[in-house]
């Protein structure tokens, strides 16, 4: 019984490793919101985020979820602190905060 138990707990340990692996790693963005041109598209001047090989200051297109976006409410001006993974050619959001 208890090697049975063992099996279970390091295959659960092994997927739980296993989906950390694969799942590329989000990135932390502080920027200001430029426009918001579509319920899933926010656009944001940013700081230099080197893991992705941005520059300060370039416009970046993040596509999120509109439920996402509408419980901050983001509008241009807003100082953010966002969250972002990369996804194919896209940058998508995992997270936002508006910065005080």
């Amino acid at each position: 019984m208890l090697a049975l138990l063992f099996v279970v707990l390091l295959g659960a340990f092994a997927a739980g490793l296993w989906g950390t692996l694969l799942r590329p790693p989000a990135y932390e963005v502080r920027g200001t919101i430029v426009a918001r041109p579509a319920p899933d598209l926010i656009l944001i001047r940013h700081e230099a985020v080197t893991a992705l090989g941005m520059r300060a200051m370039e416009l970046m297109a993040v596509d999120a979820e509109p439920a996402l976006l509408d419980a901050v409410a983001p509008r241009p001006g807003d100082r953010v602190r966002l969250a972002v993974r990369p996804r194919n050619d896209r940058i998508v959001l995992l997270r936002i905060e508006r910065e005080e």
